[in-house]
């Protein structure tokens, strides 16, 4: 297990342990696997993303946590995407690598393999994550349901409560 999370369950009042890789599945050998995600406070008009990448063997190497301007949840998605494709350009040990990136959202996986499409606000990141997956790195996009993605989903959350990204590399 890399992390467990607790948090207080409100039907009874007691805290309860959260396996976050149960559902996590490794990247094949000498690649690279990104797991994103997005999260949305409508309440109080935040958003914010995360993501975590890790190795074959599921050890951390990076993770992110950061408030974004608010946004629909689709497009805080791809934006969380996109961080992750920025973060691996700038490590040269990753980005010379094969690189998996996961996501929950259908909508964004689907927008950022297309070679045209999605919302016309996005046409910066998209256009870059298309350009990034097709010329500067070895990587693809890929969505996986939310189980899969539960270390992600918490960093996205903690973002929520941050002024400023938190970035750590391992």
């Amino acid at each position: 297990m890399c992390l467990k999370w607790i948090s207080k369950s409100k039907s009874k009042g007691a805290l309860r342990k959260v396996n976050l890789s149960a559902n996590w599945s490794p990247p094949p050998a000498t690649t690279y696997k990104w797991n994103t995600d997005a999260s949305l406070d409508p309440i109080n008009h935040q958003s914010a993303i995360g993501g975590v990448l890790r190795n074959d063997q599921g050890n951390f190497l990076c993770v992110f946590s950061s408030p974004i301007p608010p946004m629909e949840i689709n497009s805080a998605e791809v934006y969380a995407i996109f961080r992750a494709v920025k973060i691996s350009l700038s490590n040269p040990r990753i980005s010379s690598c094969s690189i998996i990136l996961e996501s929950d959202s259908f909508n964004a996986v689907k927008w950022c393999n297309s070679n045209q499409g999605g919302p016309w606000n996005l046409d910066f990141m998209l256009n870059f994550i298309r350009n990034s997956i097709h010329s500067k790195l070895k990587a693809k996009i890929i969505h996986k349901h939310r189980e899969s993605n539960a270390v992600a989903d918490v960093l996205a959350k903690q973002g929520l409560r941050r002024e400023n990204e938190f970035l750590a590399w391992m």
